[in-house]
């Protein structure tokens, strides 16, 4: 298996990702939100890149059944549903429900791979199920290409997105054979160093620094808990569902 891993949303404009599983990273928060509300029974996921997007699409669909979330410089979008905390979607206000989401970070980096065969989203909470998914997937096909996609922080690239890169490095390669390109290396290094203590391994992140000193410690723990769920957010069609639906 060759792992690519894409340091920011950014750069993965210019990446052919044909032939490859691309596996897209914005644990702080946008794809632990997406797990969440997936996991907690949202319908869809609908990632899109701005504001007047939400907006438009939001405008089309049943306003009973539909929700915003998102977030801009970390706070919530106003006159949205939900902000960026998973912590905020819960069963009782997403089930059954589409939820329209555009964030900083995390949606321009799902909308910006194109090509791959698999886009699916990670985060430490769902690192595992990832792994199994992904195995599951290139079992059944001649090319082992995987890239990890780090959505990063406003165009840089974000250490607590890294440090979850070599988690799932660390994961696939329990499994199998994998070859890992230079900052693949680092970032399993890094996490290999650091994994007793993910909190104090991220302490002089800037992203994580932010949240905190917006008053999301909460999430930003809930974010860093480790394999305890299931949900594989899997890309299709412009939407994000569960692997088995």
């Amino acid at each position: 298996m060759n792992i690519s891993v894409i340091s920011t949303a950014q750069q993965a404009q210019d990446i052919d990702f044909g032939g490859k599983i691309a596996v897209v990273i914005d644990v702080l928060r946008a794809t632990s939100v997406i797990t969440t509300a997936l996991s907690n029974g949202a319908r869809e996921v609908v990632p899109v890149k701005t504001i007047e997007e939400a907006q438009s699409l939001y405008a089309q669909l049943e306003p009973t059944m539909t929700l915003r979330g998102g977030e801009r410089h970390a706070l919530k979008i106003e006159g949205f549903d939900f902000g960026n905390s998973p912590l905020e979607y819960t069963k009782e206000r997403v089930g059954g429900k589409t939820v329209i989401l555009t964030t900083t970070n995390g949606t321009n980096a799902i909308n910006n791979v194109k090509g791959a065969d698999d886009v699916i989203l990670v985060c430490f909470r769902n690192a595992e199920a990832v792994v199994d998914y992904v195995l599951e997937r290139l079992s059944h096909r001649d090319s082992h290409d995987v890239a990890i996609v780090c959505a990063g922080t406003e165009g840089r690239f974000s250490l607590d997105d890294g440090l979850c890169a070599g988690l799932l490095i660390d994961l696939l390669q329990q499994k199998a054979e994998v070859e890992l390109d230079d900052l693949g290396i680092l970032v399993h290094h890094y996490y290999h160093e650091n994994k007793a203590n993910l909190l104090a391994a991220l302490s002089g992140c800037f992203h994580l620094k932010r949240l905190i000193s917006l008053g999301f410690e909460s999430d930003v723990r809930f974010c860093l808990e480790t394999n305890c769920a299931s949900a594989v957010p899997v890309f299709a069609d412009g939407r994000l569902v569960l692997e088995n639906k």
